[in-house]
């Protein structure tokens, strides 16, 4: 079955929708724009899989398997897209692709020279498929479903990979995201995980299909079918992408103070443990330092309010105190034995307490005054900390009085 008059068009609006979300991702205004660049390039990659289907119907004596072959090279730069598109988003530096990076491209480079391999095998119009009933195959037809199949094999090995080091990515940041915020609304990735499933589940069934072309004919399904489900996923996908806005804002450098200034020189970025060792390792911060540190996170609450700013992370913490990110993350833990997230709702909920004693103010309010963006957050964060809820607490007080 070949696809339909209502299927191409469908493709075409697909190609020109893909070309117009890589416009949007190239030239809007963003503070950073790696994770743009990532998705531009996965779509770029994408939409050349739509191109044989509109070449077949717009010039039906070309060369269609040749088109497919060269869109299967560019499914291999879909993996590596989604995986820099993930270390973007949650990396809180900008990511600068270095020489090192070259590799992620071997995989695409590896199949153009399959392709190369292929395309004297279906100029000469050496086509399995097309060979009569009981027909001996020649060698070159052999060559060549062989090496479609290694190209397929390929694909699947690479994209897994590449999807599986995302998911890894995406679990490094759910853990580490409360080192950083103190409101996570809005920083979650699970639609991003739903989307990578959704995805690895896609295209294997693409794959099933590219194997055996008779499966279409078996159980009566629509070329058509396929550009539909195609449209919803790159559609939904394409919205979700240019919602999402980078989770990190840009690092602005700054000189430390005085007293941290030799340990700066000599620190390492503290990174996950390994074989169960500490997480702090590495760290050139001693005890003294961190004392200090801490005494200037304590005085940025109890003084400044800080926690009183609902947008307020890490970072702002950093410039608050001329403080390294990574020293006051490390404070936080080994010092003051919360993460940053819990800290400032340690405040928060310690201020809360102070003003629920007067009448004058509503929950909602006292809520918002002390830092929470939503009333909801408020009570799950009061009632970890003192065991009641707001209410309940302000109720306490009254029959205490």
């Amino acid at each position: 079955m070949k696809m339909t008059l209502v299927g191409q068009i469908l493709t075409g609006a697909l190609v020109l929708h893909q070309l117009f979300v890589i416009l949007l991702l190239l030239t809007r205004r963003e503070e950073r724009k790696d994770h743009s660049f990532a998705m531009a390039a996965f779509f770029a990659a994408n939409l050349t899989t739509s191109l044989p289907d509109l070449v077949g119907f717009f010039w039906p004596g070309g060369h269609v398997e040749i088109g497919e072959m060269l869109a299967t090279a560019f499914l291999m730069l879909l993996g590596p897209a989604i995986y820099f598109y993930a270390r973007a988003l949650v990396a809180p530096e900008v990511v600068r692709l270095a020489r090192g990076d070259l590799v992620h491209l071997a995989p695409f480079a590896g199949t153009l020279a399959v392709v190369a391999i292929l395309f004297p095998l279906i100029r000469a119009g050496i086509d399995p498929a097309k060979l009569a009933p009981g027909t001996p195959w020649p060698p070159a037809a052999i060559a060549l479903v062989g090496l479609s199949i290694l190209v397929v094999g390929g694909f699947l090995i690479v994209t897994t990979f590449y999807l599986a080091q995302t998911l890894r990515l995406l679990a490094r940041y759910r853990r580490s995201k409360f080192d950083y915020f103190a409101a996570i609304e809005g920083r979650s990735l699970t639609w991003f995980e739903w989307m990578i499933g959704i995805l690895t589940l896609i295209w294997l069934v693409n794959l099933i299909l590219i194997i055996d072309g008779m499966t279409l004919e078996l159980f009566g399904i629509s070329p058509d079918a396929s550009a539909i489900v195609e449209a919803g996923w790159v559609y939904v996908l394409s919205f979700m992408v240019l919602w999402q806005q980078a989770i990190f804002k840009p690092y602005r450098h700054f000189h430390p103070q005085p007293e941290i200034e030799a340990a700066a020189g000599e620190a390492t970025e503290p990174e996950p443990p390994a074989n169960g060792a500490p997480k702090y390792q590495r760290s050139a911060l001693d005890e003294e330092r961190g004392r200090r540190i801490a005494s200037k996170i304590e005085k940025a609450m109890a003084e400044d309010r800080l926690y009183r700013n609902q947008g307020v992370t890490l970072r702002h913490l950093s410039d608050h105190t001329r403080v390294p990110e990574n020293y006051l993350s490390q404070v936080l833990n080994e010092h003051l034995g919360r993460n940053f997230y819990e800290y400032i709702n340690h405040w928060r909920i310690k201020d809360a307490c102070g003003l629920l004693a007067d009448e004058a103010f509503s929950i909602i309010e006292i809520g918002e005054e002390v830092g929470f963006n939503s009333r909801s957050t408020f009570n799950a964060a009061f009632k970890k900390e003192t065991g009641l809820t707001p209410s309940e607490y302000r109720a306490a007080l009254r029959g205490a009085a």
